[in-house]
């Protein structure tokens, strides 16, 4: 079997690879981290609301995400005439395993803010994640409407496609966003990642033999090593 240490990243940009495992890449972008800005200067809270909010952003930095929740949820009962957290709310509702929470959330914070690609695009990640791929299908569909050049979004799309088996349409996908190549590694990792051994070596083998990148001569030799 292929250990998951060759799993070193999956090209999404022409530039070069970036983190598939992490989900840190540009392209692929997951619902799941809360930001937090080092050496910030933060200004006192205002009021005992806001104060919540600013405790669950660090708590939830810490991993405690069942503390964070508790606070936001309390934020919201503080002021109820205000927006809810929707859009913080929702991953970690995500994290914790209560997917209809997450959902819920995620779907208010899209109605109150229809144009935000990147919240479409978190959601769709959602999805995956809870491993509703019908779903996440349909949610990238839909975003890719409004927003038909935005590469993350075609991005989780031929993830999608992936994950639903389309491997016709996801390759296709990977290959008009970076290439056959780049394409043909991608494919590779998300079998590295299935654990279809076969499948990833065969598209190593047709990424070899066009225009590979460092990175896809790592894996390969990586794979072959195993």
């Amino acid at each position: 079997m292929i250990r998951s240490n060759v799993l070193i990243a999956i090209l999404l940009a022409t530039a070069g690879c970036q983190s598939m495992g992490a989900k840190k890449s540009p392209d692929f972008i997951a619902p799941l981290a809360m930001e937090h800005v080092a050496n910030e200067k933060i200004p006192t809270p205002k009021n005992e609301r806001e104060l919540c909010i600013r405790t669950a952003a660090t708590v939830a930095g810490s991993g405690h995400l069942s503390e964070a929740i508790a606070l936001y949820e309390k934020a919201e009962r503080l002021d109820p005439q205000t927006d809810p957290l929707d859009r913080q709310l929702a991953p970690l509702y995500a994290q914790t395993d209560q997917a209809e929470k997450a959902i819920a959330r995620y779907q208010g914070a899209i109605n109150r803010s229809p144009h935000d690609a990147e919240l479409r695009n978190n959601f769709t990640w959602t999805l995956l994640e809870l491993g509703r791929v019908e779903q996440a299908l349909a949610a990238v569909e839909d975003a890719l409407k409004k927003f038909p050049e935005h590469r993350r979004l075609q991005s989780t799309r031929a993830l999608a496609l992936y994950r639903q088996g389309n491997r016709t349409a996801a390759f296709q996908q990977f290959a008009s966003l970076y290439g056959s190549s780049a394409a043909h590694h991608n494919m590779a990792l998300l079998d590295i990642e299935a654990g279809d051994e076969a499948n990833a070596r065969r598209e190593l083998t047709q990424a070899l033999a066009q225009t590979p990148s460092a990175k896809t001569i790592e894996l390969a030799t990586a794979v072959e090593a195993e």
